[in-house]
């Protein structure tokens, strides 16, 4: 799960012993590496406009995030070499 909060992330020291927050950053709780993974493949879904099968997307999700990354780099590329080659035969 990843929960979004708006909260002091950032400290001023005062005096010798004393700190006071500077101000409000946004910053997220990550509470298990799953959660992150699932995000990972939610955002490539938006950014191509495709929706994977839910077992591409639980076995994606076993992966580690370095091999998910590059899986997910290599499809997307792929669909872009996809999408050009239609328009090319299209003209």
């Amino acid at each position: 799960m990843i929960e979004h909060h708006q909260g002091y992330t950032a400290i001023k020291r005062q005096r010798r012993d004393s700190f006071r927050p500077i101000g409000k950053h946004p910053f997220k709780i990550i509470h298990n590496a799953r959660a992150v993974k699932y995000d990972l493949i939610q955002q490539f879904e938006k950014s191509t406009g495709i929706i994977l099968p839910n077992g591409v997307k639980s076995n994606l999700c076993t992966q580690s995030v370095p091999i998910l990354g590059k899986e997910l780099a290599i499809m997307k590329l792929q669909i872009k070499e996809n999408k050009n080659d239609i328009k090319k035969i299209k003209r």
